[in-house]
């Protein structure tokens, strides 16, 4: 999405399973309505493996109320990105890993590892990382692959079509931490509120703000159950 329509959002819960919007002139029928375009969208736009929390994403509408559910938490970071952290809690044990092989080096060198092609079309293979105990080292001396060890790489650019336009997916980022096993953070796609806001343009319904809700948003919104 190179120009993403959004609209402001209020989060009015602490685990909010839903985005909607609310209007005096939405009647049931086209609530409905809005709520399944905004659904058929965030499905399009989401970043998928396997596209299973997209097809699990469901319309939420009732009279004055339309929006997007969504069943798996994970979407929800997915669409709204977390902050960088160090994964302590892998110190010790092999990991398995599923990374982004767009030029085929990981498959030239490991020609018998797993690959797959994931649901928006990225091609990754299984690689399996031994995470050292906190504070290891190696026989010379040199920090081992702990959590928190000096490292080369943290971050790379992601995949077309998420690539920082004028850098190459899976190129060295800038910012790089230079931290062995700190997760980079995700990137907050947005693809829920782009969709929900489109659905309401099309629809005709101007509305100024999203809720990040979830079962009891009439209470929390200030609207009347």
């Amino acid at each position: 999405m190179t120009s993403q329509i959004l609209l402001p959002e209020f989060r009015v819960s602490d685990h909010p399973d839903r985005i909607i919007i609310v209007s005096p002139v939405l009647t049931a029928a086209r609530a409905r309505a809005l709520a399944n375009e905004a659904v058929r969208m965030a499905r399009q736009l989401s970043p998928k493996i396997n596209g299973a929390g997209a097809r699990r994403l469901q319309p939420v509408y009732g009279k004055g109320v339309a929006g997007i559910r969504w069943a798996d938490p994970y979407m929800f970071y997915v669409d709204h990105g977390t902050q960088p952290f160090t994964m302590y809690k892998l110190a010790g044990k092999t990991i398995p890993m599923w990374v982004a092989d767009p030029g085929g080096f990981e498959r030239e060198r490991n020609p018998k590892a797993k690959v797959r092609t994931t649901a928006d079309g990225r091609v990754q293979v299984l690689i399996f990382r031994r995470v050292a105990a906190l504070g290891q080292k190696r026989p010379d001396g040199k920090p081992a692959s702990y959590p928190g060890a000096p490292g080369r790489i943290s971050r790379r650019e992601a995949a077309a079509p998420w690539t920082t336009p004028g850098k190459r997916g899976g190129a060295i980022a800038a910012g790089n931490g230079g931290v062995r096993w700190r997760h980079s953070g995700i990137v907050g796609r947005q693809f829920m509120n782009h969709s929900l806001a489109i659905a309401a343009q099309r629809a005709g319904v101007i509305a100024d703000r999203a809720y990040l809700a979830d079962v009891g948003w009439r209470t929390r919104t200030g609207e009347a159950r």
